[in-house]
């Protein structure tokens, strides 16, 4: 399950409908324009009920805030488990979502704000349903089709790899969901590994990360065994999205960077921890 912006596929509804607070001077946020834009769970298949929001004062991102509209019963069964059922209905700051010194204030904001707004609250079911309708288009379904005979080893990253990719020249909190599916191939394969060998090192993941950043596009190069399956899920991903050998580069560097975070905040497993816990998640 990833979170993709509602803008993504109705952009014109979204430029009219997503709510903005113009906020005075006050000592709990800086004065401007506050934007809740929306984001849903891509996974058809899934029918969680819920939005990831950013809120973005002016062009910066400081809190995702996730919430469900449904009453507690309904996430209950949801997740079947009846202490998470609070946490998924929300508001809540998302574990997983974007940080900043604002972000309880922001949390105050939707809830003072937002959680009165009968018009808000109204869309948000609306628009996830417009979102999930539109999951089920032909040309997704086309190419998952086309995946079932695409054979990774047939192939070399480079030849996957298109010309323009996202257009993006660095990873950023706003442009980071456009670089999920790389990203979330790489951790997943990585949290496999670590849930069948409990000695995994973030030190481990930490080198075999440098080595896919320097070495991915060559074909010389010896990889052992996790880095070849890590290698042939991002195959499967350049496949079936428009990347280039920057966007490639830009999200080995990005996972590389948070297991050096996680390590030092951590310790020896820090990182591994860390994607641990959010795949569990995921996985409820």
């Amino acid at each position: 399950m990833m979170m993709e912006m509602f803008a993504n596929k109705f952009p014109e509804i979204a430029e009219k409908e997503t709510r903005c607070i113009l906020m005075p001077y006050g000592k709990d946020l800086p004065e401007g324009h506050y934007y809740f834009p929306e984001s849903f769970c891509n996974d058809k298949e899934c029918d969680c009920r819920r939005a990831f929001i950013n809120v973005i004062f002016e062009e910066e991102p400081i809190a995702t805030i996730g919430f469900g509209w449904e009453d507690l019963k309904f996430y209950e069964k949801w997740a079947n488990d009846k202490s998470m059922a609070k946490d998924l209905k929300g508001p809540i700051l998302e574990l997983t979502g974007i940080r900043t010194k604002y972000s309880e204030n922001a949390l105050s904001l939707f809830k003072g704000v937002l959680m009165q707004d009968k018009l808000f609250l109204g869309r948000l079911p609306i628009h996830y349903k417009m979102f999930k309708d539109s999951l089920s288009d032909s040309k997704e379904d086309e190419a998952a089709y086309e995946s079932e005979d695409f054979n990774p080893d047939e192939h070399t990253v480079i030849s996957l790899c298109r010309g323009i990719g996202t257009g993006f020249e660095a990873i950023t909190d706003t442009n980071r969901e456009a670089f999920y599916p790389i990203i979330m191939a790489i951790e997943e394969e990585i949290w496999s590994h670590y849930l069948e060998n409990d000695s995994f090192k973030d030190s481990e993941v930490i080198e075999l990360l440098k080595n896919l950043r320097d070495n991915i596009l060559s074909e010389e190069v010896s990889f052992n065994m996790l880095e070849k399956e890590i290698i042939r899920k991002i195959k499967v991903v350049l496949f079936l999205n428009d990347y280039n050998q920057r966007d490639l580069s830009l999200s080995i560097s990005s996972v590389l960077k948070s297991a050096k975070l996680h390590k030092s905040m951590g310790g020896n497993r820090g990182y591994l921890t860390f994607i641990s816990h959010f795949f569990e998640q995921m996985k409820k």
